[in-house]
């Protein structure tokens, strides 16, 4: 004979782990009802952007990066050897990504601020996206300041 033979399982256990249950799916539930997950065809839908910018990343031999528009071709803003340390990481990461895919730099990538508040730099061509937000509000501050230089002549 075994102690199981002995001791019945603990009834407080069992009350708990069926609590859990229990709440766990008045948790999916409520989520479902009220569409915290939306999706269409499994894909998440996002709100629709307020701002959106096309950018070209282009760096020189002196160490500075220069920002363009995509779609105006104006020189948004110029980045010194030295500046801007987040700004250069992550656009270092999404360039090692297309590099690794052999994606050269044709093709722009999209800084998208959403009524939401979020702010996100994503790779069309590798279907990667940042959420900046994450990082804080300087680091935040960083691309938004995008928006500004593109509105200036």
């Amino acid at each position: 004979m075994s102690a199981i033979d002995h001791e019945p399982f603990p009834r407080s256990a069992l009350i708990a782990a069926g609590g859990l249950v229990v709440i766990s799916l008045v948790a999916a539930a409520y989520g479902r009802y009220q569409h915290l997950n939306q999706s269409v065809d499994g894909a998440r839908v996002m709100p629709l952007a307020v701002q959106e910018l096309n950018l070209l990343f282009a760096d020189q031999a002196d160490g500075r990066i220069l920002v363009h528009n995509a779609d105006t071709g104006q020189l948004i803003l110029t980045i010194h050897s030295g500046e801007d340390a987040f700004m250069r990481a992550v656009m270092r990461g999404l360039v090692r990504d297309r590099k690794a895919r052999k994606i050269g730099p044709e093709i722009p990538f999209k800084l998208s601020h959403y009524a939401n508040k979020r702010l996100i730099v994503s790779d069309p061509t590798t279907g990667k996206e940042i959420n900046l937000n994450a990082f804080g509000p300087t680091n935040e501050a960083a691309f938004m300041r995008l928006f500004e230089a593109a509105k200036s002549p």
